[in-house]
């Protein structure tokens, strides 16, 4: 009697520790495959964070693109009108008075030619397909007028057509705003609008408004961009 219940005792004895072994084994193999998985969902999450994360910077250097070009492009427009005021001024023998007000208005054709070869590249790289086409329409202008002619009063004229566009339709490429292109003309081309009453300069103010509005047009841009006179 005795002998068959050590046999039960010690069969009882080897199917319990089997199954010891067995449940290690499986808490092992559990232990495993819940670090595995902690794993995969830690490197989704870290993943997930990277791509925010980058995002995010995405759109503040889109937001920094926007600041830093618009800066650009109302600078460049700003040098230009006063390049143009010079020119005349000169031609009349006044550039004396211009240089006693600034001493920069001689470097001021210069200084926007530098600017709108910088300019350009950033155009091509960042702006729409109707942006560059705005742009070039009118750098390739007057590339080839100064080609042909001299830089003079009328030669520089037909360039500053489509520049109040340009400055509203990049503001809009980079932030979705749409400010009429007469604002930008008003507040940053202020010599320009002295010069409209100036002699060979007639019909300057209604041929800059019909060129907006047939380039507006021409790349279907929304009728937001139709030139509309500030109120006063």
């Amino acid at each position: 009697m005795s002998i068959i219940l050590k046999r039960i005792c010690g069969g009882v004895k080897m199917e319990l520790k089997d199954t010891i072994e067995i449940i290690t084994s499986i808490i092992e193999a559990s232990g495993t495959i819940v670090g595995a998985v902690g794993a995969i969902v830690a490197i989704y999450f870290g993943f997930k964070q990277i791509s925010l994360t980058l995002t995010e910077q995405r759109f503040s250097n889109r937001l920094e693109l926007a600041d830093d070009l618009m800066g650009e492009y109302v600078s460049l427009s700003n040098h230009a009108s006063k390049a143009l005021f010079y020119l005349v001024a000169d031609a009349n023998g006044e550039a004396n008075k211009l240089i006693e007000m600034d001493g920069n208005y001689p470097q001021y054709i210069q200084m926007h030619s530098e600017e709108l070869e910088n300019i350009k590249g950033k155009i091509v790289a960042y702006g729409s397909t109707e942006l560059v086409y705005l742009f070039f329409d009118s750098y390739n202008e007057i590339q080839m007028e100064l080609k042909n002619r001299k830089m003079d009063f009328e030669s520089l004229k037909k360039y500053f057509y489509s520049m109040p566009l340009i400055a509203s339709y990049l503001k809009y490429d980079l932030t979705g705003e749409v400010v009429n292109p007469c604002v930008f003309y008003d507040s940053f081309m202020p010599e320009l609008k002295v010069l409209e009453v100036a002699v060979g300069m007639e019909d300057f103010h209604e041929k800059m408004v019909s060129t907006n509005n047939e380039l507006v047009k021409r790349y279907n841009l929304s009728q937001k961009f139709i030139w509309e006179e500030t109120k006063k």
